[in-house]
């Protein structure tokens, strides 16, 4: 009896396994969704945070992961159930299911992840201290949709792929991971302003490794404290602000136009000479805009700012065009109230009425003066 029983739930088991299998777009052989599918799945850590494992079948089947096997990623698990997670994953795991068609290696984001590691930004999955402010891969990557408004590719590009590759479910497959890697994919400006101002406009931030940097004798860019405030301060990030797409953003000028996409991972200070904004390279990276500019227009301050201890001349600037505005604002408030009280004081009332405020009965019976 026990047998038969056995035997019917693997059926059952199976059942549910080959119904889910036919509804989703891609693999679950290791039946991971059959606990990670529930949206209410998730708990509270020690420390307090929640944490969620609810994985959206509908959503991660059209994304760039949805072909690697849960476990290229999630290595450290051995059995299901599963043991609690304590490891968690690393960026820079092989994908041992996933082959680079041009090594025939397994795949690996190992190569962009030790630039990450070299850069300014870089740090462990694990950090603490101040180290863990800084970002991790997944602070600025999620898993994207390869193309959210398309199910399928059109079919005209479809028949042509098959012409030569014979096999629809191939054209279409490769159609979606290529065409959004072809595509603009890059945030804009806009986007990119508000992503490194999540952490450079973060006061309890700055001020922690001011003062790190301050006990340790390390040296930290000038304009570290106010870099995202400063930005907004100036004409690139105002116009930007507004929407306006041409002006350059942090990643225009912090990182390389020579193979940007790899540049954007090796963020350097400015005193390293490497950098697009170091001293060596500054005219340069200013001529990607402004195609006249030499080391006279490189050496103008692209972070105004009107603290004194950086700019004491724009600081002294603001504060006398500051005093000289009010003072004609008071000024001008001051003039139209004296007005006002001379006219009431000769009798003028102040009337909405045949296009005139000021109204009083003349020696001509006229009662509008203006």
């Amino acid at each position: 009896m026990e047998i038969l029983i056995r035997w019917c739930m693997a059926g059952i088991l199976s059942l549910l396994l080959g119904y889910a299998g036919t509804a989703l777009a891609f693999e679950d052989d290791e039946a991971c969704l059959m606990c990670h599918k529930y949206p209410k799945m998730g708990r509270i850590t020690e420390d307090g945070q929640q944490k969620t494992y609810y994985i959206m079948p509908g959503v991660f089947s059209k994304t760039v992961h949805r072909n690697v096997p849960c476990r290229d990623c999630h290595s450290y698990i051995k059995e299901l159930p599963h043991k609690p997670v304590t490891e968690g994953v690393t960026c820079n795991a092989e994908c041992h299911s996933i082959k680079n068609p041009a090594t025939g290696k397994p795949f690996s984001h190992k190569p962009i992840y030790e630039a990450f590691k070299k850069s300014v930004h870089g740090r462990e999955k694990i950090a603490k201290g101040n180290d863990a402010d800084k970002p991790y891969c997944i602070n600025c990557h999620t898993n994207p949709l390869y193309n959210a408004k398309e199910d399928k590719p059109p079919k005209h590009i479809v028949d042509r792929c098959v012409v030569c590759h014979e096999d629809a479910k191939f054209a279409e497959k490769w159609y979606n991971h290529t065409s959004r890697r072809i595509r603009e994919v890059k945030r804009s400006s806009k986007e990119i302003v508000e992503m490194c101002s999540s952490c450079h406009s973060d006061q309890q931030m700055l001020d922690r490794h001011q003062q790190a940097a301050k006990e340790e004798g390390r040296e930290l860019g000038r304009k570290f404290p106010f870099a995202a405030e400063s930005y907004n301060e100036s004409f690139h990030g105002k116009v930007t602000k507004y929407g306006n797409t041409q002006a350059a953003n942090c990643l225009d000028c912090h990182a390389s136009a020579v193979n940007y996409y790899l540049s954007v991972h090796e963020l350097l200070p400015s005193r390293d000479p490497r950098s697009p904004v170091s001293a060596e390279k500054r005219a340069m990276t200013c001529k990607q805009c402004h195609t006249r500019a030499d080391q006279n227009y490189a050496a103008l301050d692209p972070h105004p700012t009107s603290k004194k201890e950086d700019n004491p001349f724009k600081h002294y600037a603001d504060m006398i065009y500051t005093i000289v505005g009010d003072s004609v604002l008071v000024l001008l408030v001051g003039m139209a109230g004296f007005e006002t009280w001379g006219r009431w004081r000769d009798g003028a009332s102040w009337r909405f009425r045949e296009g005139s405020s000021w109204w009083r009965r003349t020696r001509r019976k006229s009662n509008r003066i203006s």
